[in-house]
């Protein structure tokens, strides 16, 4: 894991605060809080921990007899990447960067209607694994983004009869450490939706959605989102047509529930824009909006590829190609000239070969990556009081 430190000296603008017998102050009435002693350090987490199976093969069913066994095709694949020995690696991350709030996308459920195979809940295994290490995170605002119950047969030859069935939940959440304080929450689906057809006619629609808690910190507060919208980027530089109006309509439809808060806020997600502007202008437009991404602070840091490995995640070597999952901050100063007021210590997590852990599903020989998507870390430290409105 490549450890990069980035500094932008705050001593200077607080001390030419220091020699003006008036509170400095920005816009909108910001000001430094003298009684605020020191910066606001603020880690934050963004992470895609990945379904575990391509499930738009499903699309590609021919007729509703093969359903149930395509179905079980795609839970094979999800058992294969065994997320709860992915949970210990992805915990092994969360353990070593400690964040104060964590953003998580693709989180998933698999229930199993008449029991015959146990449930798969993600969440439920993941917090567990983090308190078996004395790291108490709540589950403080979750989106339902999309639910489907389908039937499934526990064979891969088609066709064949139903014998359960599966219905699939997936969320995106946000995770807050247990000493941090919560003030609210909330959380919805965007309007623009995307409509699977299925075979008989059947047309699902599935939803994307949003979820933000608001905290305070050093008695601060700060709104703290996670979105992951529709992958119109299917990059490098590349787009899918099919998707990229309704990528643009629920980013504007994100980029107006942002503009609805009133204090600092952190953007954490899944964007599926690549930070290149190459492909939808989700990014840049948000940039343009004043938020500042934590990753570009200061010296450059490089390329810094979060996503995608293999769907199966037993690549070897990595095959991460393009930057769509951030963390970016807004506050009063950076939406006046995009000038953040303090220093950022960004890195990806869950990037390197070491990184990877051996499956106690497939068995040893088998080495997964956490995710297919790299984690991204931020240390904030934020001046004190800055983009508060007093």
């Amino acid at each position: 894991m490549k450890k990069l430190f980035l500094a932008l000296s705050v001593i200077v603008a607080l001390a030419a605060g220091a020699c003006d017998d008036a509170v400095p102050t920005g816009p909108d009435g910001a000001s430094f809080d003298s009684g605020r002693a020191g910066p606001s350090v603020l880690n934050v987490m963004t992470w895609n921990i990945y379904v575990g199976a391509d499930l738009t093969q499903l699309l590609a069913v021919g007729g509703l007899e093969d359903v149930p066994c395509a179905v079980f095709g795609v839970w094979q694949d999800v058992i294969a990447t065994d997320f709860p020995t992915r949970a210990v690696a992805i915990a092994d991350q969360i353990e070593a960067s400690r964040p104060h709030v964590i953003g998580l996308n693709e989180v998933s459920t698999f229930a199993f209607t008449f029991g015959s195979t146990p449930d798969l809940v993600f969440l439920e295994i993941l917090l567990a694994e983090l308190d078996s290490r004395g790291l108490n995170y709540d589950a403080e605002a979750t989106s339902t983004n999309f639910q489907v119950a389908l039937p499934i047969a526990y064979t891969d030859q088609c066709p064949a009869d139903p014998q359960d069935e599966l219905t699939y939940t997936e969320y995106d959440v946000v995770l807050v450490r247990d000493d941090v304080e919560t003030t609210g929450a909330a959380n919805g689906t965007y309007a623009a939706v995307l409509p699977l057809p299925l075979p008989g006619g059947i047309t699902l629609e599935k939803p994307s959605g949003w979820a933000f808690v608001d905290i305070l910190h050093k008695d601060l507060p700060y709104r703290v989102f996670s979105t992951h919208l529709e992958p119109a980027d299917i990059g490098p530089c590349t787009t899918h047509p099919d998707l990229l109006e309704l990528h643009y309509y629920q980013a504007l439809e994100l980029m107006g529930i942002l503009a609805a808060s009133e204090v600092p806020t952190i953007l954490t997600g899944d964007l599926n824009s690549d930070a290149s502007g190459c492909t939808t202008a989700t990014y840049p437009d948000l940039i343009e909006a004043g938020f500042v991404d934590a990753w570009t602070l200061g010296r450059p840091l490089g390329q810094g590829f979060t996503s995608n490995q293999a769907d199966d995640l037993q690549n070897a070597t990595s095959e991460l190609f393009h930057r769509i999952d951030f963390i970016l901050y807004r506050d009063a100063f950076t939406a006046a000239g995009g000038n953040f007021r303090g220093s950022s210590h960004a890195e990806r997590v869950g990037e390197e070969p070491g990184d990877r852990i051996a499956s106690s599903a497939t068995g040893s020989s088998v080495m997964l990556w956490p995710s297919d998507h790299a984690g991204v870390v931020a240390e904030l430290r934020i001046a004190p009081g800055r983009g508060h409105r007093k």
